[in-house]
């Protein structure tokens, strides 16, 4: 499952994202439309297969020499599928991030992977990250670069859904799930303070799907608990989280 996390003090639609103005060009700064910017990326998708299943935008002011631009600065963040693609994992997702600026403040980007977060103050996490400067090409070049992110989020896909179905057909026996516990505790996925709350979880999961005793359901268990960390702790967590189950995959 895919978590895509934005932090903006003002969510927008999309349609709102589109009709946001965008400041004319000098020779050394080209302004990106906002809209231009999702249809390129939604493009990129499309061309790959991929469908936008949720979506989400948040607009901020900013100014460009002495002129104030109330959605200068666009965040946002997808959820995509690809059908056909391992389609009986209808539960697994993955994320992208997407944030342009009119005034200087960064690049036209997108970030990609399970955690991803966009966050008006600048934090802008993902596993693999593409970006451009708003120069005279930044169009093409920027056109460039997310249609080889897309290519890239097919193998992580890919790659992500074989791990999930090794998750899924190991099971966990009582005493192997307490020493995981153990485990994670030992290799900061998570405090001491978390065993407890992850265990409860594990055993009686929200989710009726989390049901069984398999390692994809403590995963499960484990990041839901896991989302009420900091999220700059929550990417280092869940690597060492993934690390762990890995090998605890293959005895």
């Amino acid at each position: 499952m895919a978590r895509a996390t934005l932090i903006t003090s003002n969510e927008v639609t999309e349609t709102e994202v589109y009709r946001s103005e965008t400041p004319p060009q000098t020779r050394t700064h080209v302004p990106l439309a906002h809209g231009r910017f999702v249809d390129q990326v939604k493009h990129a998708l499309d061309y790959r297969g991929w469908n936008v299943s949720d979506s989400q935008y948040g607009l901020f002011p900013g100014k460009l020499g002495d002129i104030k631009y109330e959605g200068a600065n666009l965040f946002g963040v997808m959820k995509i599928k690809k059908e056909g693609l391992l389609s009986e994992n209808s539960d697994y997702e993955i994320a992208i991030g997407l944030r342009n600026s009119h005034d200087k403040r960064f690049s036209a980007g997108i970030a990609s992977g399970l955690v991803v977060m966009v966050c008006e103050n600048l934090d802008f996490y993902g596993d693999f990250i593409a970006k451009h400067k708003h120069t005279a090409n930044v169009e093409h070049e920027l056109h460039v670069r997310i249609y080889g992110m897309v290519e890239k989020i097919e193998d992580q896909y890919t790659r992500h859904s074989e791990k999930i179905e090794q998750y899924r057909d190991r099971l966990l026996s009582d005493s192997e799930t307490h020493d995981l516990i153990v485990q994670c505790a030992d290799r900061r996925v998570f405090p001491w303070s978390y065993g407890e709350k992850v265990l409860k979880e594990f055993r009686n999961p929200r989710h009726e799907e989390f049901e069984d005793r398999s390692v994809w359901a403590f995963n499960n268990a484990t990041t839901e608990i896991l989302k009420n960390r900091n999220f700059q702790d929550l990417q280092p967590s869940t690597q060492r989280l993934h690390n762990l189950l890995g090998e605890v995959c293959l005895n």
